[in-house]
């Protein structure tokens, strides 16, 4: 029994399961094979020739790799939940949900971008406009776009005519990761290709999937139809799957309206004026996000090509006087970097 005991496991349940691996509360369930939380953990273990669960941690919470999110939620984002990113014009949202997804391009793993504010090329333009070059990723099918703009375009022959040699090259070496939405009014087409690109891209357990505007999908379903197109993706993708969405969302926007408590996370965007005259600072705080700790304040966050989005500090000028200490909130930004 003591060979399984762990130094990082509290005195109450010093032991761990061998196939769940989660702490056993209880007598454990023994055999010659390992220690088991439950008889269904023992039965599961002997049917599938001692293969364990792969362990939670590994799966179940994702180090977005984004700096200002990252550095308020310590322990990681529940990778079952859908989060929407609430922020009026200028907070960077746009680059916050690209930074997204190339942070899990970087790390190995697929991803699902759906876009109903711009053409698909103009989308993977943003990640060339930071240095980030997501042609290996098109090419190796590691990311999928869901478009639900190109077929809103009153004279889509038009667009396609006027586009200069780069974003054709774009769009044609794309081509093949794009799904077009010939119905974006519609949530069921939507819903049926998002989870095919999910299933084509074999995202269980890995991955993340972002939608560029809630708000402007609102615009074109009815509001019981986008609640239906965000409990239903939440259900099928988060829940059943462990993808993270990242959606975003006009705050303020009079055009659409959504109750954010189908939400399980929500990051609040602000734009902030500083006490110094002229300076006008970005910040961001999680208002919610169920199952996880974070830090209840606001950070003050920067951007920057290729680095993305920053954490930064800014002095307050009643503290910068010698021998004064810094305000709070540079304490906490500097206790975070």
């Amino acid at each position: 029994m003591t060979s399984q005991q762990r130094p990082e496991r509290s005195a109450e349940y010093p032991l761990e399961c061998d196939h769940c691996r989660y702490p056993i509360p209880g007598e454990p369930e023994e055999t010659d094979d390992g220690q088991f939380c439950s008889t269904a953990c023992l039965e599961a273990s002997e049917g599938d020739d001692g293969d364990e669960i792969p362990d939670p941690s590994a799966y179940k919470r994702i180090v977005t790799g984004v700096e200002p999110i990252d550095s308020l939620v310590p322990n990681g984002v529940p990778a079952d939940s859908f989060v929407c990113l609430s922020g009026a014009a200028g907070t960077r949202r746009s680059e916050l949900l690209t930074e997204l997804v190339w942070r899990a391009i970087e790390r190995g793993e697929p991803a699902v971008l759906v876009t109903a504010t711009t053409p698909p090329a103009a989308v993977l333009e943003r990640f060339f406009e930071n240095g980030w070059n997501v042609l290996p990723a098109l090419e190796d099918d590691r990311l999928r776009l869901v478009d639900c703009f190109t077929h809103r375009l009153a004279d889509r022959d038009a667009f396609r005519d006027h586009r200069s040699e780069w974003i054709e090259f774009v769009g044609e070496a794309a081509a093949e990761s794009i799904v077009a939405i010939e119905e974006p009014t519609d949530v069921e087409p939507i819903l049926r290709e998002c989870n095919a690109a999910l299933d084509d891209l074999e995202m269980t357990e890995t991955g993340l999937m972002t939608i560029d505007s809630l708000s402007e999908l609102a615009r074109g379903l009815e509001t019981d139809h986008v609640h239906e197109f965000v409990t239903e993706t939440r259900a099928t993708v988060c829940k059943a799957r462990y993808v993270p969405i990242f959606g975003g969302w006009t705050a303020g926007d009079e055009g659409a309206s959504m109750d954010e408590s189908v939400f399980d996370g929500v990051v609040d965007l602000r734009l902030a004026d500083h006490l110094e005259s002229d300076t006008r600072l970005r910040q961001l705080g999680i208002r919610k996000l169920t199952g996880a700790r974070f830090l209840p304040q606001w950070i003050t966050y920067e951007y920057e090509p290729v680095r993305g989005l920053l954490s930064s500090v800014v002095e307050s000028p009643e503290r910068t006087a010698p021998g004064a200490p810094p305000s709070r909130e540079a304490q906490g930004v500097r206790e975070r970097r």
